[in-house]
């Protein structure tokens, strides 16, 4: 009697997973045929798709001070060698540009295959392109070339739809191209590859630069060390690997270049110098030789030894004020006509102590190794580069203005010791004529020999640094293909891939299926919305004929009807004579078939009964006995048939029908009339049971014209068809006609068997599938084909 107690909350349940559980059980073959092909297409993925490997080159950097000593101080710049610039190094333009061009990567190589992704096989091409630089050439566009023989190929350019035989060696042109196939290697020529296809791509070099710059990973490993590690990944193991070794190859001799441009610059600052001194020195010597050859060897006075002491120092104070203006007027030269100089000979080289042009100096290396990073990374015009520039500029006007007032000052000195040195002229002059000579001879040759033996020992600490140059980057690995590994595709993570979405798929069918089926399923979907207790519940009729009760009566069907055959004796026990109602929410529900088959059952009970045919509108009585139409209860309601004239015995004992008759104007009038009242009062006297056959109730409302006086609403739903938006449509009409014994009856039932997640329905509340009860041929098999296709049509 559960059908009956229904005492569950009028509320809809939550998610069950017990319930989707069974579901999945139950559509297992979908996730069979999902399984097999997401597997099948994870394997052709990985068969067909491009394979990826990663390699890696490592450098160490050389840990440097901020000031960069070479030539025992002789240059002040050094560009901070710390991680991030040497990585915007690593990572600009303008070296990967260098580098590409460098291994002429501007051309790729590919064999045609017919039914694989084309891949890039790189030197293992047998052939190369060379261009004519006169022409452009056309990028991005293949041309197909296909070896004839060892000394011929064919052509061919498919969107110009051109094809041409040339020889190897000879000149093809057609429009912007125009170049030459040559042999990669004419000695190791291999016969089988003529008949083969394969075509190449002029690139576009920004691409490919572009293509490899956002490719390349670059980090420091471990932290806080100086190694940097050059990640690539790609699909050309060979050719990331030249490329990450001519970069790292390039980076360093750049670095190497830098450093003997360096002394280079020192050298050439001191041989300008030089030329000046040594000139000087040659006329000093040329005159102290030719003075010695007309007077002898002349002994100087105390006196005069002490002049010439004195004209000695003021005469080396005045080359020291002199290269004091030469150095400052250099230093206005390189930043005024060099822009963005990046190597300024050190003032230490003239023996100039400068501490505030030193910390200039340092603060303006600091801005331009900033602005060379940004330079690397970003735009030229962008806000932050602006405001560096601005800095640069402004550092470089200090710089000029400190220089000036150097000048200024060296110029005012330089006054005062040419004073001194007339001054002291004087009182030589004093002395003989031939010591004075001599004196002067000797003060300009001591000078000109100091300053120009310092000048001789400065470059040469220029040149042994020069010659001893070495690179401040070391390469400890070299990025090697044989080592590459290999990223993707992920062959088993492709499958486990494909299985998982082989089981997401179904699953998600089935969880959106659900969401969107709005079908009433089975009992649990009326129990959690509504009080009204179920009856019984009907299986499908997998007989042709339409009484099953009668012609197959030990079928589980018919086990069904009995059941509810029974709830209706225990709701209906107080009453001698029952009027049952069966109506349903639309057509074709099976609200027909159960009056009919609810009728039979009760009449071969022992209980003579009467099936009304009361569907005015639409009947179906006439599809289901063998009767005609012509004379039924709309005739007994016009007053054109009288009441023992519709009243039909059946071939089934105690079953008593009465058709519908022919559909009139006005069922609802009819059916509210007077006769209608007196119909039923002849039948209740005459028959223990009368089941009534209505119109659906949300198409019309004739049956709930019959409340009064009904004992029993039946009210049909059907599996898989009925709607769960009509149970609020029966608690409406429970409520607002005050309906007794209102129960339901679940149609067109499909047992799951063990699939089934609700509590069984059990035709007969218990008596289940009895071996030997029922027929035999009744538990129908179902085929494969039909087990797969049976939810698919239900739904």
């Amino acid at each position: 009697m559960n059908e009956i107690n229904n005492t569950q909350e009028n509320a809809p349940q939550g998610f069950e997973i017990k319930k989707y559980l069974f579901l999945a059980i139950s559509y297992w073959y979908l996730f069979v045929i999902s399984v097999t092909i997401s597997f099948f297409v994870a394997k052709w993925v990985n068969s067909h798709a491009i394979p990826t490997y990663g390699l890696h080159s490592t450098i160490m950097l050389k840990s440097e001070s901020n000031e960069e000593e070479v030539a025992g101080g002789l240059t002040l710049f050094s560009k901070r060698k710390n991680l991030d610039t040497q990585i915007g190094i690593l990572s600009s333009f303008s070296l990967s540009e260098e580098a590409i061009k460098t291994l002429e990567f501007e051309t790729s190589y590919y064999r045609d295959e017919r039914f694989k992704t084309n891949y890039e096989i790189y030197k293992k091409s047998p052939f190369v392109v060379v261009y004519d630089t006169l022409y452009s050439q056309y990028t991005g566009l293949p041309v197909y070339v296909e070896f004839l023989n060892k000394n011929e190929v064919l052509i061919s350019i498919e969107k110009f739809e051109v094809s041409k035989k040339i020889k190897i060696g000879q000149t093809f042109k057609y429009n912007n191209f125009k170049f030459k196939i040559l042999h990669r290697d004419s000695v190791k020529f291999n016969n089988n590859i003529i008949g083969n296809k394969y075509f190449f791509i002029k690139n576009n070099i920004t691409g490919v630069i572009k293509s490899y710059l956002n490719r390349m990973k670059i980090e420091v490993s471990p932290q806080g060390s100086s190694i940097l590690w050059l990640w690539l990944v790609g699909t050309v193991p060979q050719k990331d690997a030249d490329f990450l070794n001519k970069l790292t190859e390039l980076y360093i001799q750049k670095g190497l270049d830098e450093k003997n441009q360096k002394a280079a610059s020192i050298i050439e600052f001191i041989d300008k110098q030089l030329e000046g001194v040594s000139d000087s020195l040659r006329k000093t010597e040329s005159s102290m030789q030719i003075f010695k050859q007309q007077n002898g060897t002349i002994d100087i006075s105390n006196e005069g030894m002490l002049l010439l002491n004195r004209l000695t120092e003021l005469g080396n104070y005045k080359i020291q004020q002199k290269n004091k203006i030469a150095y400052y007027k250099y230093l206005q030269e390189q930043l005024l006509n060099n822009d963005g100089v990046t190597t300024i000979t050190s003032p230490s080289i003239m023996n100039i102590n400068d501490a505030v042009l030193l910390s200039y100096l340092d603060k303006y290396s600091e801005l331009l190794t900033e602005r060379e990073m940004l330079d690397y990374s970003v735009k030229n015009d962008i806000p932050i580069s602006q405001k560096l520039d601005l800095q640069i500029s402004n550092m470089q006007k200090q710089i000029l203005n400190h220089a000036n007032k150097n000048i200024e000052v060296a110029t005012k000195d330089l006054e005062n010791i040419n004073r001194n040195i007339a001054k002291t002229n004087k009182d030589i002059n004093k002395l003989p004529v031939s010591e004075r000579r001599m004196i002067n001879i000797e003060r300009k040759f001591n000078i000109n020999d100091e300053l120009y033996t310092h000048l001789l020992k400065r470059r040469m600490e220029a040149a042994i640094t020069q010659a001893s140059n070495k690179a401040d980057t070391r390469i400890l690995d070299k990025a090697r293909a044989e080592l590459a590994e290999k990223k993707s595709p992920d062959t088993a993570g492709n499958k486990k891939k494909g299985i998982m979405f082989g089981f997401i798929i179904p699953i998600l069918f089935i969880v959106i299926l659900e969401f969107f089926n709005n079908k009433i399923e089975d009992k649990s979907d009326i129990e959690s919305r509504t009080n009204i207790p179920i009856y019984g519940t009907v299986g499908k009729n997998k007989y042709k004929s339409k009484l099953p009760v009668i012609e197959h009566p030990k079928s589980p069907i018919s086990e069904s009807f009995r059941a509810i055959r029974t709830n209706l004796k225990y709701i209906l026990k107080n009453k001698e004579n029952k009027i049952i109602v069966v109506t349903s929410s639309i057509s074709g529900e099976g609200k027909s078939f159960i009056s009919s088959n609810l009728a039979s059952v009760i009449a071969l009970s022992d209980k003579k009964t009467l099936l009304v045919g009361l569907d005015l509108r639409k009947p179906k009585l006439q599809e289901i006995f063998d009767f005609d139409n012509k004379i039924g209860v709309s005739s007994y309601l016009v007053e054109h048939a009288t009441y023992n004239e519709i009243i039909r015995k059946t071939q089934t004992n105690n079953l008593y029908v009465a058709m519908p008759g022919m559909v009139p104007p006005n069922p609802a009038e009819l059916i509210e009339s007077e006769r209608m009242n007196l119909f039923f009062e002849k039948a209740i006297k005459e028959f223990d049971y009368v089941i009534v056959d209505t119109p659906p109730i949300a198409v019309v409302t004739d049956a709930m014209l019959l409340t009064e006086i009904a004992d029993a609403y039946l009210y049909v739903m059907r599996q898989d068809y009925s709607s769960k938006n009509v149970i609020k449509l029966i608690e409406d009409a429970k409520k607002d006609n005050n309906i007794e014994n209102l129960g339901i009856i679940l149609n067109d039932i499909q047992i799951k068997r063990s699939f089934d997640y609700s509590h069984g329905y059990g035709y007969g509340y218990g008596y289940g599938y009895g071996q030997g009860y029922y027929d035999e041929s009744d538990l129908e098999e179902k085929s494969l084909l039909k087990k797969i296709l049976t939810p698919f049509k239900n739904k």
